[in-house]
């Protein structure tokens, strides 16, 4: 059966995806209002899109389906990088270089403990280095089989009231732990990012994307804004000055790239654009490992800021530069696994299961 995907969340998608690059090329620029608007939204659409999707599931069936698509590519990922830890080792070179870890001890306890940001265990003082940007997919996992689990449960009464209940007291549960422990898979994230699916599911459930209301975009735009001038909100760490104020702004800003999302699928002057947007979207997992491994174990791109730099003596133009070469090198990274049997089936199962592993 042809599987028919929805334009407009692609899209939104290919922006989110695209904007995570940049958020993680800015440089100078990351401590900026431009990075603070970035990281409101880039990273919680993806869970408010998932929950617009969701349809109940067997959890059996779930289960497995999820785990091909979300910790296969995460497997593949860190062997990956074992790969080119493992070359950095006997070829020591400028361009192969890991920019977190220094031992293979270090790689194993990142991959395995698999969080998002530098943390202290208690109790044995043990330090972990983060995986760097695919916790994400961890953090997908888990959230979407809990948030399955909740969707399923039945209430004679009130059944969307009390299931908002049990999210919201999941989303608190994750944001107090993260001020005594960062549980590995961050499990953190995934307990917060209930409110995100949870939102998604609403936008579907009630129709408000149906609405044209103006009013709703001004005041989504207002609160987007004003949510990014008191910080940097960092979902792997659950680390923002007004956690209650970041989920607010993380809705409100998927719901404004969800419209232009809409608006884009619908001006059919900007095919190419849409087209684009569309690849990024509908590869957006593969994209986001290969920028991954581009990020932490290719030192390309302060190459490529450098080179810029004493050519046109602008740091932005550079900035701008390194970001094109980062995107460039996970579109080009992603069009060439789906030609290499077994690895693209670690990122693309839904196209190239292992069973059936034929180009």
């Amino acid at each position: 059966m042809k599987n028919h995907r929805i334009e407009w969340i692609d899209i939104a998608r290919g922006i989110a995806i695209l904007f995570v690059i940049i958020g993680h090329s800015l440089g100078n620029y990351f401590s900026s209002y431009f990075s603070n608007l970035i990281y409101v939204f880039h990273m919680p659409i993806f869970f408010v899109l998932s929950g617009y999707l969701y349809k109940e599931k067997k959890k059996s069936k779930f289960l497995k389906n999820s785990f091909f698509n979300l910790i296969m590519p995460y497997i593949g990922t860190v062997l990956i990088a074992f790969v080119l830890f493992t070359i950095y080792k006997f070829h020591n070179n400028p361009i192969i270089a890991p920019s977190r870890v220094n031992t293979y001890e270090q790689l194993s306890v990142s991959a395995l403990y698999g969080i998002g940001a530098s943390a202290k265990l208690p109790l044995i003082n043990y330090s972990i280095i983060p995986i760097g940007a695919i916790w994400f997919l961890l953090a997908f996992f888990i959230g979407t089989q809990l948030f399955n689990i909740i969707m399923t449960l039945k209430f004679n009464s009130n059944d969307l009231l009390m299931k908002g209940v049990i999210i919201s007291c999941f989303t608190f549960l994750g944001t107090y732990l993260q001020t005594y422990i960062y549980l590995p898979w961050s499990i953190n994230a995934a307990l917060f990012s209930q409110i995100f699916f949870f939102a998604g599911y609403l936008l579907k459930k009630k129709s408000i994307l149906r609405t044209k209301s103006k009013i709703a975009i001004l005041v989504a735009t207002m609160i987007w804004l004003m949510t990014a001038t008191i910080g940097l909100f960092g979902l792997d760490n659950l680390q923002f000055p007004n956690m209650y104020l970041a989920i607010v702004g993380g809705c409100a800003s998927s719901y404004l790239v969800i419209k232009l999302s809409m608006l884009l699928d619908d001006f059919w002057k900007l095919k190419s654009l849409k087209k684009v947007l569309c690849f990024f979207g509908a590869e957006s997992l593969c994209i986001f490992c290969f920028h991954l491994i581009d990020l932490d174990f290719i030192q390309i791109w302060p190459r490529v800021l450098n080179h810029v730099l004493q050519l046109s003596n602008s740091y932005f133009l550079a900035i701008v530069a390194g970001i094109v070469y980062r995107i460039l090198f996970a579109a080009i990274a992603t069009l060439i696994v789906k030609y290499i049997p077994i690895v693209r089936s670690f990122y693309m199962h839904r196209k190239y299961n292992f069973i059936k592993n034929k180009i």
